[in-house]
This record gives structure tokens, C-alpha cells and sequence, in this order.
């Protein structure tokens, strides 16, 4: 990379945020650096799953059409650009709780805006045997999971190798947020892509970023299918070599980062729930979500320095909307247009006069 200039773009965080900032300000050819303190405690540990259906009211995901396709996309050029696989489809299996989920999967099977997703259900649905069914299951297709800790190694590879990292913790108090100046260089824009740590970051701090924990298991057990991933209560998803990921807890209001008994044992319950397979529990993780009350993410401007920009709260939904996301917020930024108002942080410009 050329020596910074007063057009260069300075990222703040190189989780999955940070990540697919970087890619596409790479892919434009806009100078940019990105500064790390090497910490990650979200990106590393997340399951990086990808699934069309919210399950709990049979719904499909917000913007899942539009969301679905970029991040396949983005999947795939990372793949070929960096020579490792990332994306692994493979369908979920979701048994169901009670009967009312039943109903509104036979009613909504048949919608246009479902059927992509939503496999027709039949005799061989109701009767599977590969989970505790109760009520019967049904299956997801454009499903799968990222391989979020080998994405992660790969991009901080690529990114020392094109000289865009900078290994170091970020100071906000050594930031000039009127003129951009960071240690004596002079940025177009600082975008923080800060994870959890943004509640920390002392412009966004009105903005309403939690911090939720999430445990997760890896166990291996002879008997699963890994054909594909099965749901209630819990995710069970395949990752080769009879190992399967399950979980997760959620821990709302915490940036505590230790593992604990309550977690491995509400994981274990959940997947009792699920399966009468005998299991091992090889390694038990615990992250941080960045996580938002409406459930949409933080994308924008500060409302008065305008150089600086965030792009955080991108939640459990991460791996499947931050690729299409970030595409949408560097366009925004090089045409001088507003970003969708569901992420916009203007729409909570309410709370400044309460800070």
C-alpha cells in the first residue's frame, strides 16, 4: 500500500465488521489502514451461521432476499482470493415446539417469499428419526454456516500482507474528530468497526450498542447425521470429523468473556431436548455480540463530525447481513447519500439531548 494520504480511509477494529469494510474499500481501490488491537472476541468464536427463517414465528429474515445473494457472493470471492473455503451450505432441520408452529409452516410453505426457503412438508418430515420428534420437522434450504476463526486468519493475512494493518490499540482521546487527525496523519474518514467495544467509543456512546454474551460447545458424537444441522431450543451444526457446534446462551448486558458451568449446562439441556445421542464435549467458547434493541444495526455519520462513521451492531445475524451491509455504506459514503433508515443512526438522534 502507497503512503497514507489526506484520502485515506482509517477502519477501527478488523472483526467481521472491519473485514468486510476493508474488502470492499479494496475493491474500489480507496486507500485505507486498518488499526487492531488483535483482541476479537466476537468473529473468532461465532458459530457464523446463515439461516433464511426465524423459526419462533415462522417469518422469514429481514432483507433475507437482498442479503442472501451478496453474501454468497461475498463468500465466494473471498474463496477465490485467498484460496480457502468459507461458506458451507448444508440445510437445517427444524423440529418443531407445538403444533401452532405446525400450522404456520403448512400456511406459509406455499407464499412466494418462502418457498426458496421453506421445503414442502411430507410423510417423511413428520416421521424423522434423526431428532426427538414430537411434532414433526421441517427443513431450511440456503442455509449454512461461515468458518468464521479460518475468515478471520485469512483476512488479517491478507490484510499485513497488502501493509493495510496496523497492529496496535486504538486511542480515542489521541483522535482530532474535527480535522481527522490520528498520530499525525491526516484521515478521510474513521469508520469504527469496534464490536462490543463501542460502547467504550466516546462520540457513539448515546447510541443504545449492548453487549451480549453467547457460550458455544463443540462436541463429537458418533451418532448425529451431518447431513445437516437440526434446531429447537438449540443449534446442532455439523463441522466435519463428527464434531458439531452447539448453542448458544445468551447473556444480555455483559462483556465477561469466561466460560461457565450454567452455560455448558443450559447448551447440554437444549440439546437433550433435541437428541437421546451419546456426546463428548471437546472445547466450550464464550463471545460477545455487539447487539442493538430493534435488532437492526448502527451504520452512519456522527451527527456533528462527520468524519467519523460507524458500522457496528451487527449482532447474531453478522455473517449473513454485514457483507451486502457494508456494500450499501461505502456507496453511501462515495455518493454523499444517506444510508436506509432502519440502520441509520439518526434514528436514534432522540436520545443526544439525554446525554
Amino acid at each position: 500500500m502507497s503512503q497514507n494520504t489526506p484520502n485515506t480511509t482509517l477502519i477501527v477494529g478488523s472483526g467481521l465488521a472491519g473485514i468486510c469494510i476493508a474488502y470492499e474499500l479494496h475493491k474500489k481501490q480507496i486507500p485505507f489502514q486498518i488499526i487492531d488491537s488483535g483482541v476479537n472476541v466476537s468473529t473468532d468464536i461465532a458459530a457464523g451461521i446463515i439461516n433464511p427463517i426465524v423459526f419462533r414465528r415462522v417469518t422469514t429474515s429481514w432483507r433475507v432476499s437482498d442479503f442472501i445473494p451478496e453474501a454468497l457472493k461475498f463468500y465466494e470471492e473471498l474463496t477465490a482470493a485467498w484460496g480457502n473455503t468459507y461458506f458451507k451450505e448444508i440445510p437445517i432441520r427444524r423440529a418443531f415446539s407445538h403444533q401452532q408452529e405446525v400450522d404456520l409452516w403448512l400456511k406459509k410453505q406455499e407464499l412466494p417469499e418462502f418457498t426458496p426457503y421453506l421445503k414442502p412438508l411430507d410423510e417423511d418430515d413428520e416421521k424423522c428419526n434423526k431428532v426427538i420428534n414430537t411434532f414433526g420437522t421441517g427443513k431450511v434450504y440456503q442455509s449454512g454456516y461461515v468458518e468464521a476463526s479460518l475468515l478471520l486468519k485469512d483476512a488479517l493475512i491478507w490484510l499485513e500482507s497488502e501493509n493495510y494493518l496496523r497492529k496496535e490499540t486504538f486511542v480515542h482521546a489521541d483522535l482530532d474528530p474535527e480535522t481527522g487527525a490520528y498520530h499525525g496523519e491526516n484521515f478521510k474518514d474513521i469508520i469504527f468497526c469496534e464490536g462490543y467495544q463501542g460502547v467504550y467509543n466516546p462520540w457513539f456512546s448515546y447510541l443504545p450498542l449492548e453487549t451480549t454474551k453467547g457460550e458455544v460447545l463443540t462436541i463429537e458424537s458418533k451418532g448425529l447425521t451431518e447431513e445437516e444441522s437440526v434446531n429447537r431450543k438449540c443449534f446442532v451444526m455439523p463441522i466435519g470429523n463428527h464434531r458439531f457446534k452447539v448453542g448458544a446462551t445468551y447473556e444480555w448486558n455483559t462483556a465477561n468473556t469466561e466460560i461457565t458451568e450454567e452455560g455448558k449446562n443450559t447448551i447440554c439441556e437444549n440439546f437433550k431436548s433435541l437428541t437421546k445421542e451419546d456426546f463428548t464435549i471437546v472445547s466450550q467458547k464464550a463471545g460477545i455480540r455487539p447487539t442493538t434493541l430493534d435488532r437492526r444495526p448502527l451504520i452512519g455519520s456522527h451527527h456533528i463530525y462527520k468524519k467519523l462513521k460507524i458500522f457496528n451492531g451487527l449482532g447474531a445475524k453478522g455473517f449473513l447481513i454485514a457483507p451486502l451491509l457494508a456494500k450499501e455504506f461505502i456507496i453511501s459514503i462515495e455518493n454523499n447519500i444517506s444510508i436506509d433508515k432502519e440502520v441509520n443512526v439518526e434514528r436514534y438522534n432522540r436520545l443526544l439531548n439525554k446525554n
